[in-house]
């Protein structure tokens, strides 16, 4: 179905793959295309609790694919292509931080750029040994999109600045150090991984779980009445749902609960 990215559902686990790896799964229309497409449905489909987000090949996502890019531009100019000039929006500025579903970035291999802006996007970032980094949009006359919004809430304005202004590549033990990541882990390791994690995640009351992240991306906003009256209106729609109840029931009977979804 898909040409750049693989998709399939298990355990109402959603795992995503970038699918480019002779280009080190850089971004091109039709990836970020799909990706968009795929998001979307996750979205809006029941059976999918949580999203693995990976790579195939050596890379995670070495970026947006400046040379489609440039012949995208080049073709536009000439009129002779009705394709967009290359437009990357919906896949990490906006798809893994408004979808309600959390998302761990398995981080496999080489990361720039918009790579990285997918990666900080995401709720849990577990990386292999072999994962590195670089948030080099300065090198390319650019500047570092929503990595300059992302990073000082996750690693505070002083590294922030020296991330995206000096642009040097960091390794996974780096990124760990300065609180990226969830955990590092062997190469070998690091599905096994994501998928424990996305079935500890999904072990709680998936609703509730969403709800939850909402209202951690709009802390980031809101003064603390306002997210206290969020925080009172959800907890009243999730005290009407099938799991709220279970979870009573299965603390009285000192049991563990089993969640539906619903």
């Amino acid at each position: 179905m898909y040409q750049a990215i693989q998709w399939e559902v298990r355990e109402h686990i959603g795992i995503l793959k970038l699918n480019r790896p002779e280009r080190l799964n850089a971004i091109d229309n039709v990836m970020r295309n799909e990706m968009e497409h795929v998001l979307r449905a996750a979205e809006a489909d029941p059976d999918v609790w949580t999203i693995i987000a990976t790579g195939n090949g050596r890379g995670f996502c070495s970026g947006a694919d400046l040379k489609a890019r440039a012949e995208a531009e080049k073709a536009g100019a000439g009129g002779t292509s009705p394709q967009p000039l290359f437009d990357m929006k919906y896949y990490y500025a906006i798809g893994f931080s408004q979808i309600t579903k959390p998302v761990i970035a398995a981080v496999n291999g080489v990361t720039r750029g918009a790579g990285c802006n997918m990666a900080f996007a995401a709720d849990f970032r577990i990386l292999s040994e072999q994962a590195n980094f670089g948030v080099n949009f300065v090198e390319r006359g650019l500047m570092g999109e929503t990595a300059t919004w992302y990073l000082p809430r996750l690693v505070g304005h002083a590294k922030a600045a020296e991330l995206c202004l000096l642009g040097e590549p960091f390794d996974a033990a780096q990124a760990k150090a300065m609180g990226l990541a969830y955990s590092v882990v062997p190469h070998d390791k690091l599905m096994d991984e994501a998928m424990a994690l996305a079935r500890k995640l999904n072990s709680k009351a998936p609703i509730a779980v969403q709800m939850t992240k909402i209202a951690l991306r709009r802390a980031w906003q809101q003064d603390v009445e306002q997210q206290l009256e969020l925080q009172n209106t959800m907890n009243n729609k999730l005290k009407g749902t099938e799991d709220t109840k279970e979870a009573l029931r299965a603390f009285i009977e000192k049991r563990a609960p089993n969640f539906r979804g619903a």
